[in-house]
């Protein structure tokens, strides 16, 4: 696992990308309790705080987690489909239908992270970023099919200061809207130790 990150490096897809940026209010104080702290190359370094199901499916929601996913986006359904997965999950373990991958890295991070996805199918991924508040910070929406790397710049420090922001994503293809959804924490530091770095994790 530790060079898979590396290896499909080079499979970077953009294509059918939409950038959106917009803000909402909530007067709600969320508490984001723990991240999981990846290296450059997407490695699990260990859990920071108390990680709370960050980068896999999410059973349920609340409607103003759905709500968050609710913005406009010019990318269409058009053409998306689940794969058929049968057989992958034969042998030890815990599998999930459809076999999904979510990851960011580096974790913690200054300025910039890498947003992993892949996927059986041709998907539709929303994603937003939030604050505490559930303030939408930004958010994005592409297709693809297989593997993307997405760069998120976080280098606007009067948008996003030192501290953990919480990621939503989700997976729709015609006829299943949402079908995969979860989050995932980040934590902003511009701190030059690990340790000052973790003592922003409540």
């Amino acid at each position: 696992m530790k060079y898979f990150l590396f290896c499909v490096g080079m499979l970077i897809c953009s294509t059918g990308c939409k950038k959106h940026n917009d803000t909402q209010n909530s007067y709600n104080t969320h508490e984001f309790k723990g991240i999981v702290v990846t290296n450059e190359v997407g490695q699990v370094l260990g859990i920071w705080g108390t990680e709370d199901g960050d980068w896999k499916t999410d059973a349920n929601w609340s409607a103003s987690e759905y709500e968050l996913l609710n913005f406009p986006d010019t990318v269409s359904l058009d053409g998306t489909f689940i794969s058929d997965t049968a057989g992958w999950n034969i042998g030890p373990g815990i599998h999930e239908q459809p076999q999904n991958f979510v990851s960011a890295f580096p974790n913690p991070f200054a300025d910039r992270t890498t947003l992993v996805f892949g996927n059986f199918g041709y998907l539709k991924l929303k994603v937003a970023i939030v604050d505490k508040y559930y303030n939408r910070l930004g958010t994005f929406s592409l297709k693809w099919n297989g593997l993307v790397l997405h760069t998120l710049d976080l280098s606007d420090s009067l948008k996003y200061q030192n501290g953990v922001y919480r990621i939503y994503y989700s997976f729709s293809a015609t006829d299943s809207l949402n079908f995969y959804k979860g989050h995932g924490d980040i934590l902003i530091c511009k701190g030059p130790t690990w340790q000052e770095c973790k003592n922003l994790v409540p």
